[in-house]
């Protein structure tokens, strides 16, 4: 009897079999039928992703809570300092929180934001773990995961360091040499650096959950996250697209407060220090909470596609290398 559940859009059964064969015989092993896993439905998958942002709020308060002073205290020091001043030390007041970002990024990617992977993939199995041990996992997989950041950004900016090389060797010494047709092929290599940027991110979707996950290394996971996005093309990127839209509209809807004070301040012709904090700590707050279904977004679809190898066992048919074979890494990731 079929099963079909939102965690791994997979359904059971096994294929009947037409006769007896053995292995002996066929050097490639018995396949009992394995099946193409389905993502689900557009309105399916939204619900998921609704149901596992809400799950997950609980468990990840500690993180949230953190995450969102972290978010008020650095977007109320945007908002109160100076920049009408570029030398001297409000220049440097100009740059400080660009450098805190940089020298905070690595503590929060390790410790707030990819946490939510396993935290919501505990969840999906139906056996939810708190925030700490989430944050141990990553900790496990740190090396492997710094390694996997650097392939992909090299995959990122290596063709953007070329286009880079392009434009300094296109752009004219002076005004007066300017060419319109240099001009025209030097926005082509601007427009195709960019292009590729955002190529490159959606194809690299589903690398950092292949890691942390299925502890898949670093150049095997950027491989699967390739094979992911370009077998199912058309289903991710209308799901996620359907998300984003979605998203968007409510984000827009929740921040009208903070864009009333805004416009208040305008209108009054001063710059006010109340109605600046107060639309920080509610636009932060929307972030914060909101940052939960954006990573739900990301998982249902990787977990639709790859699921959990117990499920998998369980449920889908395998082949018998699989089923009798030794444990490895993308088959029992969690062993």
């Amino acid at each position: 009897m079929a099963r079909r559940t939102l965690s791994d859009g997979l359904e059971d059964g096994n294929a009947g079999g037409s006769g007896v064969e053995c292995t002996a015989m066929n050097t490639t092993g018995v396949t009992i039928g394995r099946t193409r896993p389905a993502l689900p439905r557009v309105a399916d998958y939204l619900r998921a992703v609704v149901d596992l942002g809400r799950r997950s709020l609980r468990p990840a308060l500690p993180a949230l809570a953190f995450l969102y002073f972290y978010r008020v205290g650095m977007g109320a020091y945007m908002a109160l300092s100076n920049y009408s001043y570029s030398l001297g030390p409000d220049a440097m007041a100009a740059v400080l929180p660009v450098l805190v970002v940089m020298v905070g990024f690595l503590p929060m990617l390790l410790l707030v934001y990819t946490p939510f992977l396993p935290l919501q993939d505990g969840i999906l199995q139906g056996a939810p773990i708190s925030f700490l041990p989430a944050i141990r996992r990553v900790l496990e997989m740190s090396w492997t995961f710094t390694l996997s950041g650097i392939a992909q950004l090299v995959v990122f900016f290596v063709p953007f360091l070329f286009a880079g090389i392009a434009l300094g060797l296109l752009l004219p010494d002076s005004a007066s040499e300017a060419d319109p047709s240099r001009l025209g092929i030097l926005a082509l290599v601007l427009i195709a650096g960019f292009a590729w940027m955002l190529i490159a991110g959606f194809l690299l979707m589903f690398a950092t959950p292949a890691v942390v996950l299925d502890a898949e290394g670093p150049v095997q996971s950027i491989r699967t996250s390739m094979r992911l996005v370009v077998g199912n093309l058309g289903a991710v990127l209308g799901r996620l697209f359907a998300f984003a839209f979605l998203a968007t509209v409510l984000y827009l809807v929740a921040t009208m407060p903070a864009q009333i004070l805004n416009a208040v301040e305008r209108a009054s012709g001063t710059t006010s220090a109340p109605l600046k904090i107060a639309g920080v700590i509610w636009t932060s707050a929307i972030d914060t909470l909101s940052f939960p279904f954006w990573v739900a977004a990301l998982l249902v679809l990787y977990r639709s596609l790859v699921p959990h190898a117990s499920a998998a066992r369980a449920g889908a048919p395998v082949t018998l290398e699989d089923e009798y074979g030794p444990a490895t890494a993308t088959n029992a990731p969690f062993e």
